[in-house]
């Protein structure tokens, strides 16, 4: 696997991951997630830049916490060097909301934990992923 790019972890190979510690003591909570951004990758001398562009929904719980998100779910990474990620289906969608993130305008959840399965340059994949909502402009979301 390839080194971990950021904040993000972003993995080449079987798989593409990007994960965070999540609190057990979170709620879930229902809605989507939209956004996207860039950065560059320090572990490639600054110069490999990391696109991600999605809109993910939320699970209604089922089996499992997060689990049957409702759809559409598109969630997109691409990778300067030119390797892709590209979700087919996401299994799990948990939204969750914590008091260590402070975001205005007031929201219901300011974090999505998922899991789903996917293509990497073409490849079956799978993909585990956090991404905090920090407020505008943005500077303090996570992936």
């Amino acid at each position: 696997m390839d080194k971990p790019c950021g904040m993000a972890v972003f993995c080449a190979g079987a798989a593409a991951v990007a994960m965070m510690v999540m609190s057990p003591a979170w709620a879930h909570e229902p809605g989507r997630m939209t956004g996207g951004g860039s950065f560059f990758c320090p572990y490639y001398g600054g110069t490999q830049r990391v696109t991600h562009g999605f809109e993910l929904h939320c699970g209604t719980g089922g089996a499992f916490e997060g689990a049957d998100p409702a759809e559409p779910n598109n969630l997109e990474i691409n990778f300067s060097g030119g390797d892709n990620f590209h979700l087919t289906t996401l299994t799990k969608g948990l939204c969750t909301d914590t008091d260590a993130i402070q975001q205005p305008p007031s929201a219901p959840f300011d974090t999505f934990l998922g899991e789903g399965t996917g293509t990497f340059n073409g490849q079956p994949a799978s993909i585990v992923f956090t991404f905090t909502d920090g407020g505008e402009p943005g500077t303090k979301d996570t992936a």
